[in-house]
């Protein structure tokens, strides 16, 4: 997590008040007390080793192997970056990725534009995440996306907004959508808005299942069943959302390849 900068000024700050609700959740044996430990093992790998060697990155290490998973560097690919801060991120990435690849950072803060180094791929734009014009202006000009990161305001209302309008109309299909610092969403300073980003992806959990709320039953998908459903409305989250992980304090939302709808049953 970047150290934040021009921060804009909240009028109204929510606090988390899910914790009560969350234990009466987890039942009697996933609730009881126990001890959370940090770890100071450093992390290992192709990227922490590019990490360890980049100056003015500021990243949680346990976030490495999850952009490992998620990034195929093997092969040319376009990456968005949402929070430049002091560019150390943007050339950990150039090490990182395929030489051919282009990566661009954007930023509200107008002294990131001197990390923009075209000759090397690496290009800034200077707006505010929640600027849906501004977001347009940038998928037109590099994307689609092959990744997007968001390591941006960290506010929930930025968080949720910005991926509304970038997981439809900016990122390509097969591509993943990495959302940083989650951990926010239970900080009050950060929280804008009642729903946070992590109440927001519930709702796409539950979209990835909306077939299965028109259905009465498995004969619905049931392969030469005369019950069986070939096409019903759902929202188009459904046949986007490919796969969701989530890590501690990070996500990652896969696009499908196509929009297709799925679900079969034999």
């Amino acid at each position: 997590m970047a150290p934040s900068h021009r921060r804009p000024y909240l009028s109204r700050r929510y606090p988390y008040r899910g914790r009560r609700a969350m234990l009466k959740a987890l039942g009697s044996d996933l609730r009881a007390e126990v001890s959370w430990s940090a770890s100071d093992s450093p992390a290992t790998g192709p990227l922490a080793d590019v990490f360890v060697n980049t100056e003015n990155v500021h990243k949680w290490q346990h976030y490495l192997p999850v952009y490992e998973s998620a990034v195929d560097r093997s092969r040319p690919l376009r990456m968005l970056e949402i929070g430049v801060f002091h560019g150390g991120s943007l050339q950990m990435w150039r090490k990182y990725l395929h030489p051919n690849s282009t990566i661009v950072g954007i930023d509200i803060d107008p002294e990131c534009a001197k990390f923009d180094d075209g000759d090397n791929k690496i290009h800034v734009r200077i707006g505010a995440q929640q600027d849906i014009a501004f977001l347009k202006s940038v998928v037109a000009e590099f994307g689609p996306f092959d990744v997007i990161l968001d390591d941006g305001s960290h506010y929930s209302s930025h968080m949720i907004n910005t991926f509304r309008y970038l997981f439809p109309n900016g990122l390509a299909d097969g591509g993943a959508y990495v959302v940083e610092d989650i951990h926010c969403n239970y900080w009050t300073g950060w929280r804008d808005s009642r729903k946070s980003f992590v109440d927001f992806t519930k709702s796409l959990i539950d979209s990835m299942h909306a077939h299965y709320q028109v259905s009465s039953g498995e004969r619905n998908f049931r392969v030469g069943d005369p019950n069986r459903k070939t096409a019903v409305s759902v929202p188009r989250a459904s046949v986007l959302l490919a796969k969701i992980e989530f890590y501690d304090s990070i996500a990652v939302f896969h696009r499908a390849p196509r929009e297709l709808p799925r679900s079969m049953y034999r």
